[in-house]
């Protein structure tokens, strides 16, 4: 992509966080609300929950070409409640990606086959006195450890993108998802 044959590639990803409610049998869907759109009734989205700034697509005039992805269950839901460790099981145990663009399919993935990258170990309590402690990761905790799009996807410009997370169990604690899309954005120099 070329602009009066000037352009800018950088290596950046495309994130969102999406929240789920204490309830049996939900869909969640990932970059349909930009930043500064409500997270919650009481909590707007910041850059610590996205970076996408219009509704399901890049910012004009930029492209994206997507290498891989990872999903994280983050350690805390906004508003500071604290989920439990059946409900981190619920979401790899059955919870089903969808990645959509303009409209297509071009993946789907149990998230037990999508490893959480750069995300934190986990610790829980089962909150009683002496209680015992729970230690959880979902593979390796490094960026390098996403799942890779052996051909990577094109993400024209202004073409929607749309990640559904399916989750068949019920959660019990309020619980805040995040993925990321890692590639290379190709912009024009402004």
């Amino acid at each position: 992509m070329k602009y009066f044959g000037v352009e800018n590639q950088l290596t950046q990803p495309i994130y969102d966080t999406v929240q789920l409610a204490a309830v049996a049998g939900q869909m969640a869907n990932f970059f349909s609300v930009p930043l500064n759109g409500a997270l919650t009734a009481a909590a707007n989205k910041t850059y610590a929950h996205t970076n996408l700034i219009q509704a399901g697509r890049l910012e004009k005039d930029i492209q994206m070409v997507l290498r891989g992805m990872t999903l994280v269950v983050r350690d805390t839901a906004s508003g500071g409640a604290r989920y439990t460790l059946a409900d981190y099981l619920i979401v790899y145990d059955t919870g089903h990606l969808n990645l959509l663009i303009g409209g297509v399919s071009f993946l789907h993935l149990p998230c037990i086959g999508c490893p959480a990258g750069a995300g934190e170990t986990q610790y829980f309590s089962n909150i009683a006195a002496a209680a015992t402690e729970y230690k959880v990761n979902h593979g390796l905790s490094s960026v390098v450890n996403t799942y890779k799009f052996e051909n990577p996807l094109v993400l024209e410009d202004q073409e929607s993108i749309q990640v559904e997370l399916r989750i068949d169990g019920t959660i019990a604690a309020v619980t805040d998802v995040s993925l990321f899309i890692f590639g290379d954005q190709v912009r024009p120099v402004r």
